[in-house]
């Protein structure tokens, strides 16, 4: 049956190998692979006669490390072990388990029998692990070198029966690279528990993994902030003291990352710290004001008190917006990396004043390589490159500048239900590669939140243990071995590995692969384009979901460790399954709307059972999705996600009281200034980067609104009759909480009054290649009850200048010209005013 799996893998849905040839070549299951290992027949048996042995003089860490043997033993279902220290246990020549230095008495004794012993790349972190049948001998010079010792030892035991046995083996081992990690992004939607938190820390230090890296926008409490992640579920100082000494136990560094310059939307879109931005609605902070280093002093001064690395990674990375706002004076007197580099050496001297090492991300740097001409030679780069390519150039750009730096692959859990562990797989490998081969200092591997953090954490631990692979022995490293040892580690036996393994190859196929913007488009738009065949991607979801699930099952009655994992990954499937019956349903109700041979009511009848269906099925999609995360996150952003799952719904209850229903885009145009171009990118083409729109109505109009709804261009400001109403500036950002914000509707029936009435609004696109343009739609109540919209396109004018008085519904603009519609790259979905939903845009 497995033979079967692999074949039907390898052919019928094209993804890599699955490993589960019978002819492989015979290795320890253990992560990562160790350096030098000779197996020998024979096994040793731990009874509960065993004891554990510390040598003289065993530091409390020492006998933590004792201690991660018994809790593991206490996890199969075994009796924990005595400990004594080696000055009681003299007479004990068989059934133990010694811990200890190499100049320790057995330390001593072993590497006296002629074995190699510790060299220079050891002394940190390495180890020696000898397994005869007589007993286990782990060193190590430092107590690091021991507890990895103990992590590999306890991934080599078995349970046999009623017994817990280990082959014979010497290991000597030490790792290639000195930083070995992940980065964390909690800024974007999950924000771990506290416990949660600590199961990823043992599960790195249990890979021998050794930083733990948070990524922090406005997820942190600071004091004199309250509104900074407020209902985001921030961590508290007390909360990240405890995680930084819990991870020290586990060997694990926690290092912080907090955004310095970009990416701060969150924090901005705040009415109290919008006039910090570059511009309204930008991601990036202004360098030119001040106050923005004084905040930024005071937030790293936190920080830095709240983890105890001497290292902080102040990222500053994607500071596109940076010269297009308030900056631009300044980065015209100067250039653009040069405005970069002074910022760069403010916060290293801040850094510096709170005892801080400081790592940045390099990509604005690659982008103006002049910069590493301005800075200091000290300072780490972390250099991100998520592609998958077969070498990495910017590895060679860093080593000839002469600055240490890490290289920083991506676990691809952004895009999709399930992350694209091809590309995963490629990207780590062949990036750490690139970084070990020009002196990097290791890897440090991301995962993102992107649009909510929707991918379930749960799913990134293939792509930890991959990155501990590929750090530790970065030239080895070999994806078959490394699944025939993660799948039957992490589930506890070969035979449940084998079926879990499967049906990931499954799930990662091409032909499988999802995407959450396709996922959540409204159900009667035209299927999201794609690069693949979309009747071969749906085909092979509805041909193969049916097929992992009995692989699940299979795996789940087998395996004796994470048996929680398998109905993450079954939902997954579910919500692969309920997308093609999306489309299924979408192709059943034009089927429908279409058939003659059908009434209006029977077309009705019809379309109705559809979107019943759809809707019980989105519903217990919400409770199982709800009932995942609050297993291992905290609830705040949880809403944020279910939105998506009551969006769908709702639609799915406009379609069934519209059965008739036609395109759902909305009905009025994106318009601009006759002259703007906004589909053209390139410098030849004309931009109208401000404008100045008009709506004048009398009260009695038949398109007088009572409401608008307002999309923007990226920032609009609205006033009716001289009184400013709000404005629109969120922008497309990789942020739920701001991309919820980018559809803004206002009841205007407080600022109307008889006769003459006008609407206008200001508009502004910070866009290098831009122009500014609004999209407005109205509403209004008949005296029937009914909420309908009302398109005011038409009546919109349209200046690239404005004098005084333009705000005023008396003001003369007849020489406006009338707004023209442009094309804009996405499609917006038409609000429903009648249940206060507004409009969705899709990607």
């Amino acid at each position: 049956m497995i033979k079967l799996i692999s074949i039907f893998t390898l052919t019928a849905f094209a993804v890599i190998p699955c490993f589960l040839s019978a002819k492989q070549e015979h290795h320890l299951n253990v992560i990562p692979t160790p350096q030098e290992v000779t197996l020998s027949a024979g096994q040793f048996r731990i009874s509960s006669q065993t004891r554990i042995v510390l040598a003289n003089a065993a530091t409390a860490q020492d006998r933590f490390t004792a201690d991660q043997l018994n809790e593991h033993l206490i996890g199969l279902g075994f009796s924990p072990l005595d400990v004594s220290e080696e000055s009681r246990s003299r007479s004990r020549t068989s059934n133990f388990v010694y811990i200890g230095p190499p100049a320790s008495t057995k330390g001593k004794a072993l590497l006296a029998g002629g074995v190699s012993g510790f060299a220079d790349a050891m002394l940190k972190e390495g180890y020696i692990l000898s397994v005869t049948s007589e007993g286990v001998v782990i060193l190590g010079e430092s107590e690091r070198g021991r507890y990895y010792g103990m992590m590999t030892l306890l991934q080599l035991i078995a349970k046999e029966k009623k017994a817990a046995v280990v082959p014979r083996v010497f290991i000597r081992d030490w790792p290639l690279q000195s930083i070995r990690g992940i980065t964390d992004d909690l800024s974007r939607g999950q924000v771990s528990t506290q416990e949660n938190f600590k199961a990823i820390i043992r599960y790195l230090s249990r890979h021998k993994l050794n930083v733990y890296s948070p990524y922090i926008e406005d997820i942190f409490v600071f004091k004199g902030h309250p509104l900074i992640g407020k209902g985001r579920g921030a961590l508290l100082p007390n909360e990240v003291k405890e995680l930084d000494s819990y991870a020290k136990r586990y060997h694990v560094e926690l290092i912080p990352i907090f955004e310095t310059l970009g990416h701060w939307e969150n924090i901005l879109l705040l009415p109290e710290y919008a006039h910090l931005a570059e511009f309204p609605g930008a991601h990036t902070i202004n360098v030119s004001d001040e106050r923005v280093y004084t905040l930024l002093d005071e937030m790293i001064g936190e920080l830095a008190g709240a983890f105890s690395s001497p290292y902080f990674n102040m990222a500053a990375d994607e500071s596109w917006d940076v010269g297009l706002g308030a900056s631009r004076d300044l980065v015209e007197k100067s250039d653009l990396a040069s405005v970069h580099a002074e910022h760069y050496k403010k916060l290293f001297a801040m850094l510096a004043k709170h005892g801080k090492r400081p790592l940045m991300y390099g990509d604005i740097i690659l982008n103006h390589p002049s910069i590493l001409e301005k800075i200091p030679r000290d300072v780490i780069i972390v250099d991100w490159q998520y592609w998958a390519g077969q070498s990495y150039p910017s590895a060679d750009i860093f080593r000839r500048a002469g600055f240490p730096f890490i290289v920083s692959p991506a676990i691809w859990n952004f895009t999709g239900p399930w992350p694209n562990f091809l590309n995963t797989v490629i990207n780590v490998r062949n990036f750490s590669r690139a970084g070990y081969d020009n002196g990097a200092l290791g890897i440090l591997t991301s995962n993102w939140n992107d649009y909510g953090g929707e991918t379930l954490r749960e799913l990134n631990y293939y792509g930890f243990a991959w990155t501990a692979e590929c750090a530790w022995q970065p030239l080895k490293a070999d994806p078959v071995q490394f699944e025939q040892a993660f799948f039957s580690n992490f589930f506890g036996n070969a035979e449940a590995g084998q079926y879990a393994q499967a049906a990931y190859h499954l799930l990662s196929n091409v032909y499988t692969h999802l995407e959450w913007h396709e996922i959540w488009r409204h159900p009667l738009l035209p299927v999201r384009p794609s690069i693949l065949n979309n009747l071969w991607r749906f085909q092979a979801i509805e041909s193969s979901m049916p097929f992992v699930n009995d692989l699940l099952e299979k795996a789940a009655g087998r395996a004796t460790l994470n048996k929680e994992h398998f109905r993450t990954v079954r939902f997954v499937t579910r919500l692969n399954l309920w997308f093609t019956q999306r489309i299924r349903a979408r192709e059943s109700i034009r089927d429908a709307q279409e058939d003659s041979t059908l009434n209006a009511d029977e077309q009705a009848v019809a379309i109705r059972s559809v979107c019943s269906r759809m809707i019980a099925e989105t519903e217990i999609l919400k409770r199982e999705f709800t009932d995942l995360w609050m297993r291992t996150n905290r609830e705040d952003n949880l809403h944020l996600l279910v939105a998506r799952y009551d969006r769908q719904i709702a639609y799915w209850n406009e379609i069934s009281a519209d059965p008739h229903m036609g395109d759902p885009s909305i009905p009025s145009a994106w318009l601009y200034h006759p002259r703007a171009n906004p589909l053209k990118r390139d410098s030849t083409a004309e931009q109208v980067p401000r404008a100045w729109f008009r709506l004048t109505f009398r009260s009695d109009d038949a398109h007088t609104p009572g409401g608008i709804q307002l999309l923007a261009d990226t920032y609009a400001g609205v006033f009716v009759n001289g009184i400013e109403v709000g404005t629109v500036f969120a922008r497309r950002s990789l942020s739920l909480t701001v991309e919820q914000q980018r559809v803004k509707a206002w009841d205007l029936t407080p600022f109307l009054r008889p006769g003459k009435n006008v609407i206008a609004m200001e508009s502004v696109t910070y866009d290098t290649f831009g122009s500014a343009g609004i999209n407005i739609l109205g509403y209004k109540t008949t005296p029937g009850g009914t909420t309908m919209m009302v398109v005011l396109d038409n009546h919109v004018k349209v200046s690239d200048h404005a004098a005084a008085g333009w705000k005023e519904a008396d003001f003369d603009d007849s020489r406006w010209l009338p707004a023209a519609a442009k094309e804009v790259p996405y499609t917006v979905v038409a609000p429903d005013f009648s249940r206060n939903r507004l409009s969705w845009i899709e990607r």
